[in-house]
């Protein structure tokens, strides 16, 4: 209870009671909405891309553990592995060293919008020894790029050592 006493001469208020403001208004309401609308406008599309981008690095690193998975099978089971490239279906089969196919990897499973761009050689042998041949066996190390729609590239690098390294040009 707040009791307000004046001076003579003035009127007395007593009881004066104070009203707490309860809830929200609507004005503040459509502020609060506003603000939220225009950091998600800002907010989706930096997502997108990155959403976008990531799928990129994905598809690299898997071809790049299928070389390290493979090559580490090939030492175990004392046997040849290979790995063939088609730049027209943008894919990549495993194979046998007899032809038979073990799987085939299509890179666009990961987004539509992904494509090997260039591969300086389509056709690898993962050896017992644990080493790459590159090609016909001259190369001692090859490059797979892979893009996107946003114009990032992943390169994986096959060395004959068996070694792959994966980098990435994000826009």
């Amino acid at each position: 209870m707040l009791k307000i006493l004046w001076h003579k001469n003035c009127i007395s208020y007593t009881d004066m009671k104070i009203n707490a403001q309860k809830g929200f208004t609507v004005a503040e309401l459509v502020i609060t909405i506003a603000i939220f609308a225009i950091l998600a406008g800002i907010a989706i599309p930096s997502f997108q891309r990155h959403v976008v981008n990531a799928d990129l690095r994905n598809a690299a690193r898997s071809v790049a553990t299928d070389f390290f998975l493979y090559k580490e099978r090939a030492i175990a089971e004392n046997r040849q592995y290979r790995i063939l490239f088609n730049t027209g279906s943008h894919s990549y089969q495993i194979q046998q060293p007899h032809g038979t196919t073990i799987s085939t990897k299509n890179l666009t499973s990961f987004r539509h919008d992904i494509a090997i761009s260039s591969a300086e050689e389509i056709d690898y042998t993962l050896q017992p020894r644990g080493t790459v041949k590159i090609g016909n066996g001259t190369e001692t190390r090859a490059k797979i790029e892979l893009t996107n729609s946003r114009g990032s590239t992943a390169t994986v690098t096959i060395y004959i050592t068996g070694k792959t390294s994966v980098t990435f040009n994000m826009q």
